[in-house]
């Protein structure tokens, strides 16, 4: 039994108890059909889905891993071939390239955005890879052809494509995209995938638009990257009991797309929400000097999957967040150990990462769902303010 004065950092009851009628009336729809795997439903899904994000072609598979790897081999990915990734962000960014047969070549990410830039990725470039005669681009160790980019849009927020985009086709690398905290996302009112090969999406259930389970979504505007997608995800076959090549067994689950579609109509109210309790807390903390807020660029809308402040002292953010758990309040960090220091990379080439490690050791990210109250709010506010007021005294 949840404790009545507890703030949870999330709390997906909140939101079942608000649309529960309406999920459960497209899961039974499903069980009256009985199709579970793939069919009508997933069509139906995924060309809504297009509509929502104004891009041609959405493919339905099993998970956002399973979005990024899918779409990393979509996009030409081969043994051996390196893509600049950014350490700071979730495992699977980084897995997904291992797990396609490529190498990741970390790059920094920006202390305000939380994103990759232009710059940073030049300076992971050229720091790890040199030029030959052709033009194309080898790693320093080991000779690895550098073939792409791989840009995380994280906490909610989209990085700048256009910019992006036109780096990397200067340099002849593909760039792709994980969206799997930005759905509802934009960049210069653009949504992930319009300015690259593609983008993946996930639906695990606390993200901003979960299902029931693991599901994940691709969207490109290039439909024979579609066409090899739809094929991967059925164990590499278009045609039944012939396979062109190995695929995977990653297809959405017909119930999974029932209960996102019966989410998805509220997306953009629960967005707005988080918009507005994130405007509240930014607002609340603008005077202190123990944390910064985040930063959203003024040609991008954030969706805010979380909300992400970095402290400025050193263990000052351990310190604050024991202090929320003493009144019961949940917070998480995003992410405490950078990917290039994972050890499941300890054979991947290794670099100096300065603002990464940064990062890692000064992020705090706390409550911001949807049905999250003002009352809630204002405690929290109250518990960070008092909790780095009394960390200034000490430290004063």
């Amino acid at each position: 039994m949840s404790d009545p004065g507890a703030i949870p950092f999330f709390d997906l009851t909140r939101q079942y108890q608000e649309i529960g009628e309406s999920v459960r009336l497209a899961v039974n729809s499903v069980l009256g059909s009985q199709q579970f795997i793939l069919g009508e439903g997933v069509k139906r899904f995924e060309s809504r889905m297009t509509d929502y994000f104004g891009i041609p072609e959405a493919i339905g598979v099993a998970s956002g891993t399973d979005a990024l790897l899918l779409l990393l081999r979509a996009a030409g990915l081969s043994s051996g071939d390196a893509v600049l990734v950014p350490s700071f962000t979730f495992y699977a960014s980084a897995s997904a390239i291992c797990l396609a047969g490529g190498t990741p070549l970390w790059t920094d990410t920006d202390p305000d955005l939380f994103l990759v830039t232009p710059a940073l990725l030049e300076e992971a470039l050229t720091s790890q890879a040199v030029r030959n005669a052709s033009g194309a681009w080898r790693t320093r160790v080991g000779g690895h052809p550098v073939k792409g980019v791989l840009v995380v849009h994280l906490y909610g927020q989209v990085a700048d494509m256009r910019a992006i985009s036109e780096w990397a086709e200067q340099r002849n690398l593909w760039v792709v995209e994980d969206a799997c905290q930005a759905i509802g996302a934009l960049h210069e009112e653009k949504s992930p995938g319009h300015h690259s090969l593609g983008a993946a999406y996930s639906f695990f259930p606390t993200k901003n638009l979960g299902g029931a389970g693991d599901g994940g979504l691709v969207t490109t505007k290039d439909n024979l990257v579609a066409e090899r997608i739809r094929s991967l995800r059925v164990h590499g076959s278009r045609q039944r009991y012939v396979h062109e090549e190995l695929g995977y067994n990653s297809r959405l689950d017909a119930i999974q797309a029932a209960v996102i579609e019966a989410k998805l109509p509220h997306l953009s109210r629960w967005n707005a929400r988080r918009r507005q309790i994130a405007e509240r807390y930014t607002k609340a903390f603008s005077e202190q000097g123990s944390f910064g807020t985040p930063v959203v660029s003024p040609m991008a809308e954030s969706v805010f999957h979380q909300y992400t402040v970095s402290f400025r002292r050193d263990g000052e953010r351990d310190r604050v967040r024991e202090a929320l758990s003493g009144e019961k309040i949940g917070s998480e960090i995003y992410y405490p150990v950078p990917q290039h220091r994972q050890e499941a990379f300890r054979n991947m080439p290794l670099r100096d990462l300065p603002l990464t490690d940064r990062l890692s050791g000064s992020v705090l990210s706390l409550p911001v769902f949807p049905e999250l109250t003002d009352r809630e709010q204002e405690r929290i506010i109250q518990s960070v303010l008092n909790a780095v007021s009394r960390e200034g005294t000490k430290n004063g």
